[in-house]
């Protein structure tokens, strides 16, 4: 899944996938990611996909003789899928909306305590990692932040690997139940990591 504000590398072997990276950089380089239901849906010719996805912008793009792409999409927003149009092309095109961030009624002030939370927990993850892992470069990232979607976003990024949970994070458009959602699921890498520690030797 990818996130709003952060990369995501891609490896595209596939025709139909390869069909739309390259019509995507002949026209605005934007592209949508939706996730699918189940893994057994991989295989269906049209299998039914996630409405809430992210779309994102081709930054980098490197082309292989053989025809695939190693590319780099940054997240540039969260959008709904709404009807699906006639296919034309090999690969599949739907119409879109933009999912905007909902904010509580006190805006992002309001939210302070619970960015508080979440960079204490990073900050915290760092202190577990080694220093090659990138955790502190995150840790001092989030500290300079104040936007509290982004920030949310960013650490779910470096943070969530786990596809169940980061599409639930893509998926929540109201940014108090997103910080909640991130700060528990790294709060459960720290106390896996925490657990790891002090366990048994062997």
């Amino acid at each position: 899944a990818v996130l709003p504000g952060t990369p995501a590398p891609f490896h595209v072997f596939e025709p139909r996938y390869r069909a739309l990276v390259a019509d995507a950089l002949e026209g605005d380089k934007i592209l949508a990611v939706p996730s699918l239901f189940g893994k057994s849906d991989a295989m269906a010719l049209r299998p039914p996909v996630r409405a809430i996805c992210g779309a994102g912008i081709i930054e980098a793009v490197e082309r292989h003789e053989d025809g695939r792409y190693d590319i780099l999409v940054r997240g540039i927003a969260r959008v709904r899928l709404l009807d699906e149009r006639p296919q034309r092309r090999l690969y599949r095109e739907f119409r879109a909306e933009l999912v905007e961030d909902r904010l509580p009624a006190g805006g992002a002030e309001a939210l302070a305590p619970r960015v508080e939370s979440l960079r204490q927990i990073v900050l915290d993850l760092s202190s577990r990692l080694p220093s090659e892992s990138g955790a502190t470069q995150l840790a001092e990232a989030v500290a300079q932040m104040k936007d509290p979607s982004a920030i949310a976003d960013l650490v779910a990024a470096a943070a969530v690997s786990d596809p169940e949970p980061r599409q639930k994070i893509v998926e929540e458009a109201d940014v108090s139940r997103r910080l909640d959602l991130v700060t528990s699921e790294v709060a459960g890498v720290v106390l896996l990591l925490s657990r790891g520690r002090g366990g048994p030797k062997h």
